[in-house]
């Protein structure tokens, strides 16, 4: 086991608006907030701009005689969703609708569910609400016509308006188009002449293979969370030719990933490159954490075997459950009250009592990744979530 003295993060947000101010704060209160539930010290620095795209913040961590500095660097590429992120009403629940049929028409949703109904159930809910409610407001359109003539037809399509503006504020509460403005999103960056997401990647994959070189850093933790778990995976792989014996150690840790929605796109072979590269890499320790309840992600799928690999021995990814049920408060926890959004950040967030899976101590900590969870083995037997012949294999 090696100690780690100084660590580089570099953590890829999901498919969110929000940028580096929105980060930095949920990362400087929940990392003070798991720091009084597990016992250690742990500063979190103003944030400043070291690059066009990079941000950094510095993490100083204390425990017993233990410390670790830690320079945590937002990759930005919420400029980017802003450009794409549909605000329109119509345009949203048109996007969302294309991008549904397109996934349904390549298989997409078919094999998401074969693989994880509840992220199955996730995708296409919206899709089929929106067609519900449309079919339903033409429906008090026509009853009112009905039975009142042209009067009545206006007063039922007034209320059919009404339920989908009331079903429009749902959404933006409950950001239920989420999946359909990334498929959309996805399909409008491969067919663009400017491909800029890419230009980013290429970019964050340059900073990696520079810091690759800097031999006063013990270890490069490489984060993806949700959709940034893909953008992850490829940053990593552009920079795999780089790692060598006498740098840091490189480790990709991927949270709540939704890699498979991308990866199985008939255009998307970039993609399924990228992931078998860092798969069948020995240059990376790579983590994928999930959990079960968490139905916006594909929990304990290997992206690796899901795009078509059946090698059981390959070491990437190990895949870990984060153990929601253990780690968050009970009321926060309980189907009741439970907010699919926020279960789906759990991950970047304090936990409730100590834990093996404490985001904040794997920025952090004096641990490597791999170290941290040397003790607990793969989970690769976990089919709960998968129909037919996919529960058979591993």
């Amino acid at each position: 086991m090696s100690t780690v003295h100084r660590r580089l993060v570099l953590y890829l947000s999901g498919f969110d608006p929000r940028g580096v101010r929105y980060y930095h704060q949920l990362y400087r209160a929940e990392a003070q907030a798991q720091a009084n539930v597990s016992g250690y010290r742990i500063e979190v620095s103003k944030r400043e701009r070291i690059d066009a795209h990079l941000h950094q913040w510095n993490v100083r961590y204390a425990h017993d005689t233990e410390t670790v500095d830690t320079d945590y660097v937002y990759a930005e590429w919420d400029d980017i969703v802003r450009q794409f992120w549909v605000k329109q009403p119509a345009k949203l629940a048109w996007v969302t609708l294309t991008a549904s049929w397109r996934a349904l028409r390549s298989g997409v949703f078919a094999k998401t569910f074969q693989w994880s109904w509840p992220a199955g159930v996730t995708a296409t809910m919206p899709a089929i609400l929106i067609l519900i409610l449309l079919l339903v407001s033409i429906g008090f359109g026509g009853i009112g016509y009905g039975l009142f003539g042209i009067a009545g037809a206006a007063v039922g399509l007034a209320v059919g308006a009404a339920l989908l503006w009331l079903a429009y504020r749902l959404e933006q509460k409950f950001n239920l188009t989420w999946v359909g403005r990334i498929l959309s999103f996805h399909e409008r960056e491969e067919q663009s002449r400017t491909h800029v997401l890419d230009q980013r990647r290429d970019v964050f994959g340059t900073y990696l293979r520079d810091k690759l070189a800097d031999p006063s850093l013990d270890e490069i933790l490489v984060v993806g969370h949700s959709y940034g778990a893909a953008l992850a995976i490829a940053v990593v792989a552009r920079a795999l030719d780089s790692v060598t014996s006498a740098g840091p150690k490189l480790s990709l840790l991927t949270l709540g990933q939704t890699i498979m929605w991308l990866a199985w796109l008939p255009e998307a072979k970039a993609m399924r490159q990228e992931i078998a590269a860092v798969a069948e890499s020995d240059e990376v320790d790579w983590l994928d954490i999930s959990a079960p309840p968490d139905g916006a992600c594909f929990a304990l799928v290997d992206p690796y075997t899901a795009i078509g690999d059946r090698n059981a021995e390959r070491r990437n990814p190990k895949l870990l459950n984060a153990k929601f049920h253990e780690i968050m408060p009970k009321v926060e926890f309980d189907r009741k009250s439970r907010d699919w959004m926020r279960l789906h950040f759990q991950y970047i967030m304090a936990t409730a009592q100590p834990a093996d899976y404490d985001f904040f101590e794997i920025t952090a900590g004096p641990e490597t990744l791999a170290d941290r969870f040397a003790h607990r083995p793969s989970v690769r037997d976990f089919t709960r979530l998968r129909r037919g012949r996919m529960k058979q294999v591993r």
